[in-house]
């Protein structure tokens, strides 16, 4: 290899260690904490404002992107086998604290654009997507997951009989507090959930569900974030 050549390589890697020390650097000015093993792994944080964000990575060509507009608090992310990602779009605002859990491989969680959380977990396993649209509300100790996380079995073949399912929740739906939202749960769009729900099958749009697990109680409707 030629002087200039190494030199150029040399540069370039230099230049990456500094971007990387940098990013570091600004996360720990807020507070925050990022540990990554593995490789091809990928933190697009751009501009985001993080305060006591915590990023731990395990794995192989693992994705965390969010929008420069993002603002989080107190939120972790917790990356652990291969080939997941996280994805947050324009204006997600997480205010109280959060949690995203992604274990396995091929899994997925993404945040429309302009959906704001107080405080809630997001858990996905392998193989499955947890899709949340724009403009969704959640209010505090709001949980929602693909999977059971353990397994239960059939006595007699010893098959699994809970597998794991994707989420996907529509846009401008509003998530009262301590309400759940199970593995293959869909959810239509301008819906709202009330306060300790279990949603555990899926719901139409434009309607109110409440209760154990989650009944649609009325349709015909919307709301809007504003105290009309």
């Amino acid at each position: 290899m030629g002087s200039d050549v190494r030199h150029a390589v040399a540069r370039a890697t230099q230049n990456m260690r500094r971007r990387a020390w940098g990013a570091r650097e600004g996360l720990r000015r807020l507070g925050s904490k990022v540990t990554v093993e593995g490789e091809g792994n990928v933190l697009d944080l751009g501009k985001a404002r993080l305060h006591g964000t915590r990023i731990e990575i395990r794995g192989n060509h693992n994705v965390i992107r969010f929008h420069p507009t993002c603002k989080l608090v107190n939120v972790s992310f917790q990356l652990l086998g291969d080939d997941l990602r996280v994805e947050l779009g324009e204006r997600v605002k997480i205010s109280r604290w959060g949690e995203f859990l992604l274990m396995g491989r091929d899994a997925e969680i993404r945040l429309g654009h302009h959906t704001t959380v107080e405080s809630a977990r997001f858990v996905a396993h392998g193989g499955t997507t947890l899709e949340v649209g724009p403009d969704c509300m959640f209010a505090y100790d709001v949980e929602v997951r693909t999977s059971d996380e353990h397994s239960i079995l059939d006595a007699q073949s010893d098959e699994r009989i809970n597998p794991d399912a994707s989420v996907r929740i529509g846009e401008h739906v509003w998530f009262g507090a301590r309400s759940v939202v199970l593995k293959g749960v869909r959810i239509g769009n301008d819906s709202v959930i009330a306060t300790g729900s279990i949603v555990s099958r899926d719901l139409g749009a434009a309607v109110v569900a409440g209760g154990i697990p989650a009944e649609e109680i009325r349709d015909g409707v919307t709301w809007d974030r504003r105290r009309l």
